[in-house]
């Protein structure tokens, strides 16, 4: 912890310094990690540059928890705690946030699910007491569940009308083939109309235990924080019984495949997809860098090379999501029918340049550590997004102190770095064609 410390203080000295020392008055503090007494975890951000509380409770339950039968039941049940309460309407649950200028927002994921409030500091105490209602007792009413139902198959037909999300899922669905990671969080239309409010219930109840949770604050939250969540939260129950397991999270991609649909749209996606490292492998930051470089913007090497000079995609790019398990990394590229087969021999082209060291300059990885540093302190200077990285590093197992060695990591990649995990992971693949009639 010394170098976070030093690196803090160091930015409230910079502070005090010219013409904007007398504006220069908010405290800060570092994160800091205690417990309720039923043993939920929280980390603190001191904060009070301006007068918002950001609170996200993180809950280990999502699709990584699921089965083919009931995909998509976590979503469900994270978009119902919004819809009403034992105590209040959907309607009169809504009002009242807005009275208060609140936000209370919802997500299901993969390996977590989250529960989001932002309030200022003069409402906080209803807001928050809002936000426990949510958590504790949600209503479930069929009706509610009933139009959530239609508004997810919405979004599951939307997403089969767009190339690039129909092909990244069945991309996901074939590399992922028997891990926690092959169901999508928002399920599928074959899982969707089976799910009874009974599985909703069930399924986050089961999810609800102490064990399971981190509650990360961050802002100009009162003195007495921890006391004002046990009074809201304390009632969670401290045991887990253990009835929410993730399916297998061992992997291992021995083989090259090929999956091709066709469909009648104008344009045909290629997704190209290599294993990566967990966001807990000290590989993780070279990925991250490597993604950059090769095809993170208009100045990446894919863009350059494959779109500008050669003109075979209309869009093209490379991403590796942080993962609490194994990831994946990513070239994603739309174009013509007639261009499939010249841009899928100049993606393989691009990953051989890569992991024999021809494809990238150290300029191009000073590039990429600049562009990804910068990108990460911009969003993380809000107090809900700080809340965000705070609990979701601490429930990966990174620690919520990764929010300042993240930077400091990526600041330390070498184009060494780069190449030798080039060659360490862009071995087998999935290649998911999406193919114009």
């Amino acid at each position: 912890m010394g170098r976070f410390f030093v690196k803090r203080r160091f930015k409230q000295m910079l502070c005090s310094i010219g013409a904007v020392a007398l504006f220069c008055l908010p405290v800060f503090g570092l994160p800091e990690k205690t417990a309720l007494k039923n043993g939920i975890t929280v980390i603190l951000n001191k904060d009070s540059s301006n007068p918002i509380i950001a609170v996200t409770v993180f809950i280990k339950t999502g699709s990584s928890y699921e089965t083919e039968e009931n995909n998509g039941v976590t979503n469900l049940a994270f978009e119902l705690l919004v819809k009403g309460t034992s105590t209040l309407s959907a309607e009169k649950f809504a009002g009242k946030i807005e009275s208060l200028g609140a936000l209370l927002d919802t997500s299901g994921g993969e390996d977590f699910s989250t529960v989001a409030l932002v309030s200022v500091n003069k409402y906080f105490s209803k807001a928050l007491n809002l936000m426990a209602e949510a958590v504790l007792n949600p209503a479930f009413e069929e009706s509610e569940l009933d139009k959530v139902k239609k508004d997810v198959t919405a979004a599951l037909k939307s997403l089969e009308d767009r190339n690039f999300e129909a092909t990244y899922r069945k991309f996901k669905e074939i590399f992922y083939a028997g891990h926690c990671y092959r169901l999508d969080k928002l399920g599928t239309l074959a899982a969707l109309p089976k799910i009874t409010r009974e599985d909703v219930v069930r399924v986050y109840k089961d999810g609800l235990k102490a064990p399971r949770i981190v509650i990360a604050v961050s802002g100009d939250y009162p003195a007495d924080i921890t006391e004002v969540l046990e009074s809201r939260f304390g009632s969670i129950s401290a045991q887990d019984e253990g009835t929410l397991r993730k399916s297998s999270t061992d992997f291992k991609l021995e083989k090259d495949l090929l999956n091709v649909v066709q469909r009648d749209k104008a344009q045909s996606m290629l997704i190209l997809g290599y294993p990566a490292p967990s966001i807990k492998s000290r590989d993780f930051p070279a990925i991250k860098v490597l993604s950059g470089a090769i095809g993170g913007g208009m100045s990446s090497k894919l863009f350059n090379e494959l779109r500008e000079k050669q003109g075979l995609a209309y869009e093209i790019g490379s991403f590796s999501p942080a993962k609490a398990h194994d990831s994946h990394f990513v070239f994603y590229a739309g174009t013509r029918k007639e261009n499939i087969e010249k841009l899928k021999t100049g993606l393989f082209a691009q990953v051989e340049n890569i992991k024999a060291g021809k494809a990238l300059e150290e300029q191009d990885i000073s590039a990429a550590k600049n562009y990804i540093i910068g990108n990460f302190y911009l969003d993380k200077q809000t107090n809900s997004r700080k809340a965000w990285y705070l609990g979701w590093y601490e429930s990966v197992g990174k620690g919520y102190d990764y929010i300042d060695g993240y930077a400091e990591d990526i600041s330390r990649v070498t184009l060494e770095d780069v190449n030798r995990a080039a060659k360490k992971y862009f071995n087998k693949h999935v290649l998911a064609i999406t193919e114009s009639r």
